[in-house]
């Protein structure tokens, strides 16, 4: 591979008025990033009335992407719990299901089976 192949090309985004070059190869991510980061300053900058450092509202606009990111992660954090807690309700009623197809347990069994199953899970969560 020559040099050339392996160099990423910068890409100039403006941000508040101020350009950057930015080395990506993807740069159609980099402008929507980019315009996000500008937009949030922009809807910090109008929140207030007095004139703010720049620097500020980066740290700003840093501060609220950054608590979007956060709630975001709890999100997908209490998705991924609520995947596993239904992963492992399926798991035991295909379990029951396999042992009354195999003799050993009949539907009352099952019944009482969910039942136990349920009232752990609520005693873990309360």
């Amino acid at each position: 591979m020559s040099k050339s192949e392996g160099q990423v090309r910068g890409i100039t985004v403006t941000i508040f008025e101020d350009e950057y070059i930015i080395a990506d190869p993807d740069a159609q991510k980099v402008q929507r990033i980019a315009q996000y980061v500008d937009n949030k300053m922009r809807e910090i900058d109008r929140q207030h009335s007095s004139n703010i450092s720049t620097a500020k509202l980066a740290v700003l606009a840093a501060m609220t992407i950054a608590d979007e990111f956060m709630q975001v992660v709890g999100e997908q954090d209490r998705l991924a719990e609520s995947a596993q807690e239904n992963l492992h309700r399926l798991s035991a009623l295909v379990d029951a299901r396999v042992d009354v197809a195999n003799g050993s347990i009949n539907e009352e069994g099952i019944q009482r089976k969910r039942w136990c199953e349920d009232s752990k899970h609520k005693a873990t969560t309360d």
